[in-house]
């Protein structure tokens, strides 16, 4: 998403990975299986206060936040599954939800387009996507990539297009793509100047957690399978990025290392509002 002042909000790593407290609301129990886009797990919702976790991406989410017991109750089942076409719609308006505020065009139409150009951004060079569900109801998703591997959603590229397309139909549209496509770009040339891609065969493309989810293991067991993911398609190595406004102790807790960082002190030409940006980089057998 884009901020005020040409500042562009990173999504890349996307809230909520949960953190490092999330840690003890796992359940041991989530059966994982060898072929993740096939197999169906369920994790048993632990009976813990509920707590808001920290984003991990620009936005930071009120840390006043709660869950109302209505919504998760420790007798229900979450459910993990690969995701279906269906699923965009609930991700791109969690998605609107958990960032749209921060962008330019919050509270218009233009909000919920640029949101989808996000997802569809993240989902295209996909090749693993797993939602969490609760009786039907979106809870989170993880978009993975590996290099190599078959896309999930090959139709992600031509829907690309098509919402570009209409953004780019009115004069705020064209103004935010055209400051998200200069985050792109950041983000692909920080890229390029650590060859991180000739190490790394592994990204986290998209992770987002629900905000009635958070604090009960949802993000935590969404990212042990994403972990298990790259370890059965033997990645050595994988990475993400993030920035200064996310708890990235989540990603010092997990094992990870910051390999890249660009500071916003160093780069006025980037407006007044922009973040730190990092990219973290770690090992799945280490990281879990």
């Amino acid at each position: 998403m884009v901020a005020h002042d040409n500042t562009v909000m990173n999504a890349t790593i996307t809230n909520a990975t949960p953190s490092a407290d999330d840690e003890s609301t796992l359940s041991e129990s989530t059966p994982i299986g060898t072929d993740p886009q096939r197999d169906v797990m369920s994790d048993v919702v632990p009976d813990v206060t509920p707590e808001e976790v920290p984003g991990v991406t620009i936005a930071s989410t009120p840390a006043t936040a709660t869950v109302p017991a209505e919504e998760m109750k420790p007798s229900q089942s979450v459910t993990y599954r690969p995701m279906r076409w269906n699923d965009l719609d609930d991700i791109v308006r969690e998605f609107d939800r958990t960032w749209g505020q921060c962008s330019a065009a919050a509270g218009t139409p233009v909000s919920m387009q640029i949101s989808r150009h996000f997802v569809l951004h993240y989902l295209e060079p996909t090749t693993r996507a797993i939602v969490a569900e609760l009786d039907g109801r979106f809870m989170g998703v993880t978009l993975s990539r590996v290099a190599g591997e078959p896309l999930a959603f090959p139709q992600a590229k031509q829907e690309l297009a098509a919402i570009n397309g209409e953004l780019n139909r009115s004069t705020l549209g064209t103004k935010t793509l055209s400051e998200t496509e200069q985050w792109h770009e950041m983000e692909l040339r920080m890229e390029r100047e650590i060859d991180i891609n000739d190490v790394a065969r592994g990204e986290i493309e998209l992770f987002l957690v629900a905000k009635s989810a958070r604090g009960h293991g949802v993000g935590g067991s969404l990212w042990r399978q994403a972990m298990d993911y790259f370890a059965n398609c033997q990645v050595a190595r994988f990475y993400l990025h993030t920035d200064s406004s996310c708890d990235v102790s989540f990603y010092d807790h997990k094992g990870l290392n910051c390999i890249a960082a660009r500071y916003a002190a160093d780069h006025p030409e980037d407006g007044a509002d922009m973040d730190d940006i990092f990219i973290y980089a770690g090992t799945p057998e280490n990281t879990r």
